[in-house]
Order: C-alpha cells, then structure tokens, then sequence
C-alpha cells in the first residue's frame, strides 16, 4: 500500500510539473490579435483606394519615426517614399495593383521621420466585398536593410573580382608578348609573315615562335608549345 500510495504521489507530482511547464506556453498564446498587429516583425499599413493612409502597425511607426496621428487621414503611402519609389509607383506600382488586385516582392525606399532611407519589400493587395468590388488596400512591408547591405557586399566583391579579372589579363598579354619576336626578320627572296592568337587571355600559354639566321643563305624557324618542347627546324 505505501508503494501504491508513493506511486501516486509521483504520479501527481509530475503531472503537476508538466502543467508548470505548459503555462508559460499557454500564456504567449495568449496574445491578442491587436498586439500581434501592433507588434509583428514586419509593417502594416492599409490606406484608401486613392492611398490614404488608413491605419498603421507599431513596426511600421517606430521603423519612421513618426506618431500614428501624424499619418492615419493626413498622409498618402506615396508620401512615406522616395522621390525615386514616388515614380516607380506611380508609373508601375498603382497600374499593376490595379490590374492584378495583387503585387508582391517589390523593392522600394522609405524616408523616416528623420529624412534617413529605409530599403523595403512591399507587397499590397486590395481588399473586395462579397460583389468584387475594391473596398482598400492591404500592405504589408519588410526591413530589406540586411538584404540591401549583402547584395552591396555582393556587388563589391564581384567588382573586386572583375578588376582583378583584368589586371590578371593584362600582366598575361604582356607576359605572352614579350615572348614573342617584335617584328620577323626580313629573309631575303622570301615573304614571310605571322599571326598570334592567344590560347587563353587568363593564361600565359599557346604556341611561341621567332625566324632566324643560321649561317649565310640558312633561316631557321622556331615554336613552342606550352608545355612542350621547341624544335628547330633549318630552311
């Protein structure tokens, strides 16, 4: 009966460990669906057909630097960007939401409060009533900072890559054609010319020749492969 009673006793006892730790779990999932819009990862703005902002997320605000009552009914999205993402969104932007109902991925500037840039995707859909009929739009916007700043590290190593590129292919032109004779020398009753195509431009390789004399009336004529070994051959 003891072992029967201490049985249950741990039973319970770990019953109760498992409800201790399943309530920190329960209470996150707890949030409501306002704080999860006000807090989320990411922007929230809806705005009017005509780009009204209608209502906007915490994210979005501390992203700017502004106040909600300095944009809900008194600003336009096309205000919140670029002079740049102003014409690409009038020109390509609106038309296309427009069309599709729908435009996502698209990467644009925003302008903080404090007149500093901040890289985005935005994606924005309109919101239709039971007849189709375009009600608002939805936008949703994500911080590209660290996107923007890998593709400029990106772009500076390809850059880095391309420079080097050419000085490699430069010091191997010059290699190549320093080995290589000037000029032939004139053979007497004879014509004689060459052309050079370049194996590689990253290598210094191909095939290396020069015409010389040897004894009076006698030419020479000699080439190279790379990687093999000259022949002389006398005329």
């Amino acid at each position: 009966m003891a072992d029967q009673d201490g049985d249950e006793r741990h039973g319970s006892w770990a019953a109760g460990d498992r409800t201790r730790e399943q309530e920190p779990l329960s209470v996150l999932l707890e949030d409501s669906a306002e704080d999860l819009y006000e807090n989320a990862p990411c922007g929230y703005l809806s705005t009017l057909l005509d780009g009204q902002i209608a209502k906007v997320n915490g994210t979005l605000l501390r992203w700017l630097g502004y106040r909600r009552e300095d944009l809900v009914g008194r600003r336009h999205f096309s205000d919140l960007l670029t002079i740049g993402g102003r014409l690409y969104h009038e020109t390509h932007f609106s038309p296309l939401l427009r069309m599709q109902g729908e435009v996502s991925g698209i990467a644009l500037e925003l302008k903080a409060a404090d007149g500093t840039r901040l890289p985005v995707l935005v994606t924005s859909t309109v919101k239709q009533d039971s007849a189709g009929n375009p009600l608002l739009i939805r936008t949703t916007l994500l911080d590209a900072r660290d996107r923007r700043a890998y593709e400029r590290e990106l772009l500076r190593a390809r850059q880095e890559a391309d420079h080097e590129r050419a000085r490699l292919q430069r010091l191997t032109t010059t290699l190549q054609r320093t080995l290589l004779p000037p000029a032939l020398v004139p053979v007497p009753g004879l014509d004689v010319a060459a052309h050079f195509h370049f194996a590689s431009s990253d290598e210094v390789g191909g095939d290396f020749y020069d015409l010389f004399p040897l004894a009076a009336g006698r030419w020479g004529s000699s080439w190279e492969t790379y990687g093999e070994r000259g022949r002389t051959r006398p005329w």
